[in-house]
């Protein structure tokens, strides 16, 4: 990369006191320079030594907000977003095609929104998965962008003469892409939570008829079961059955008092006989009850007569007799026959009796057992309603979520950026600005293994025990995460070895003067020890 001229470049060293940026040239530089070597022994060798830049690109993003674009990609935004919906699957099962029942249905639609059917994917290029990645390359992540922002109240425009850019993979065109990536990124977040936000819309329409045509049903149950139960008791009741039990008393009575009188004038036919055979003996009782026929016979003759008369009499009284034991025996029987026609009267009463009572139990029972049946079916219908109802509940509950996914991470990746107000920087749509870092590379004699040593912004402390502290604990991640990927990332190592290689102060025949220049201005700072080894690090150089 080749930059020429002033740039804006980000402070190294700052007074811990005041929080300004004191440390400059050759006083920064032997701050570098015993800051990267304190650990170092005797046994290492020092290869080079260089002041860089790493570049950072501001870049207009959102409207009001910028996005920092580290050039070296070292750090990239990496993750997955949520998906829209499968609407055209949700639809499908919607329009029951392959005719499943409500539940089925809704339980489908379920599997389809949490991703849990075997068409699903868990991340993929399309949106038939529920998450897709996504990598911004270069995207400074949120509190490192923090850490950067404090320093660019401390940024300087200022030649870059004695500086060493880092090679950059960032160009203007690449990060206009990148930002319109970022950007479109934002909206497509939040579009997927207005098309989130639609199905409720599209599957409430589909339970709402749902609903309703179980409403419908409950309704019909409730008609057809209530006319059934009238139906049925309409047939009989307590007071029809008093009133056809008083009409059929009274007709068993009417029955009961007719046969009684047929009795009594079957009976009284005998008494009829008895008056007929009586009459036939007063008649033949009468000659001798009347003087003056008596007297017309003569005694002799009327003594025969009445000799007769007495024999005939007492023929009479015998078969009198005999007539009236028939007739006492025939009352009896009487007696008997009228017991029986009440007790069949009765017999027939209590029958008609227990007919009535046994209709109004089957009339209860079928009252009972329709309005059970209408019961469990409602109940069905209810525990139905509330299942789909439940159902319906549990799919809002998933698609508020998604949509509230989709709007988090719009919002999350907004923090992706700083507002424009942060810095006058900002009031440029683009700009290059630098971070000036110092590196070390050394070998390790006895391990023969070449290392580096990197060291960002930070704060100077004369009393801490450490002289120097990270602007941030970010900056120390950073630093770690560095060290840990330039043992593997051979570009990036290369990277740093060419660029230190191209502004090697090693090699610089002026590099012990600077270094006893910053010494001499730092000697508050630096003293018995420090210096000691710094003089002892200069003289492994030489």
């Amino acid at each position: 990369m080749s930059i020429h001229g002033p740039q804006y470049i980000l402070p190294l060293f700052m007074d811990k006191q005041n929080k300004s940026n004191t440390f400059k040239n050759n006083e920064e530089l032997i701050l570098a320079f015993y800051l990267l070597t304190r650990e170092l022994d005797e046994n290492s060798k020092l290869i080079s030594f260089s002041r860089l830049l790493w570049p950072f690109m501001t870049v207009q993003g959102i409207i009001g907000k910028h996005i920092f674009l580290d050039s070296l990609f070292v750090l990239n935004k990496e993750g997955r977003l949520t998906n829209p919906p499968r609407q055209p699957l949700i639809g499908h099962v919607l329009r029951n095609i392959e005719n499943r029942t409500q539940i089925e249905q809704l339980e489908r639609i379920i599997e389809i929104l949490t991703y849990k059917d075997t068409e699903a994917e868990e991340i993929g290029k399309g949106e038939e998965s529920e998450y897709r990645s996504l990598v911004i390359e270069g995207l400074v992540y949120p509190s490192f962008l923090k850490a950067l922002s404090g320093l660019l109240t401390l940024i300087e425009y200022q030649p870059i003469d004695d500086y060493m850019p880092l090679e950059t993979n960032l160009s203007v065109e690449k990060a206009l892409d990148i930002a319109q990536l970022y950007t479109n990124t934002i909206e497509e977040m939040r579009g997927n939570a207005q098309r989130w936000d639609m199905q409720v819309e599209l599957i409430q329409k589909k339970i709402d008829k749902i609903l309703t045509d179980i409403n419908v049903e409950i309704k019909d149950v409730t008609t057809r079961y209530d006319a059934k139960i009238k139906k049925i008791s309409a047939t009989i009741d307590d007071t029809m059955a008093e009133e056809q039990f008083k009409k059929e008393r009274d007709k068993i009575d009417q029955w009961k008092t007719s046969e009684k009188k047929k009795l009594i004038e079957t009976f009284s036919l005998t008494f009829k006989n008895l008056e007929l055979f009586l009459e036939e003996i007063i008649k033949n009782n009468k000659f001798f009850c009347s003087l003056d026929l008596l007297k017309t016979k003569l005694v002799e003759d009327l003594i025969m007569d009445y000799q007769n008369h007495i024999n005939y009499l007492e023929t009479e009284a015998k078969k009198f007799k005999q007539t009236l034991g028939s007739i006492k025996e025939k009352y009896q029987e009487l007696k008997t026959l009228m017991e029986q026609i009440e007790n069949e009267a009765n017999k027939k009463l209590v029958e008609f009796k227990n007919q009535l009572d046994s209709k109004i139990r089957e009339k209860n029972k079928q009252v009972t057992e329709i309005t059970n049946e209408k019961i469990d079916l409602i109940n069905n219908l209810n525990a139905l309603k509330t299942r789909i109802e439940n159902l319906a509940s549990k799919i809002k509950e998933i698609i508020a979520k998604k949509r509230e996914t989709c709007l988090k991470e719009a919002e999350e990746l907004k923090e992706w950026a700083l507002p424009d107000e942060v810095s006058d920087i900002f009031s440029r749509p683009i700009q290059w600005i630098y971070m000036s870092i110092y590196v070390l590379f050394y070998e390790n004699q006895g391990a023969q293994e070449e290392k580096m040593n990197i060291i960002f912004p930070g704060y100077i402390d004369n009393e801490s025990n450490t002289l120097y502290l990270h602007f941030s604990e970010e900056f120390e991640n950073f630093k770690k995460l560095i060290l840990n990927k330039i043992e593997t990332d051979i570009i990036l190592r290369s990277n740093f070895e060419f660029s230190c290689e191209n502004k090697n102060f090693l090699k610089d025949p002026n590099f012990t003067k600077k270094i006893q220049q910053g010494l001499s201005n730092l000697r508050y700072l630096l003293h018995g020890e420090q210096e000691h080894h710094i003089r002892k690090m200069l003289n492994s150089i030489s």
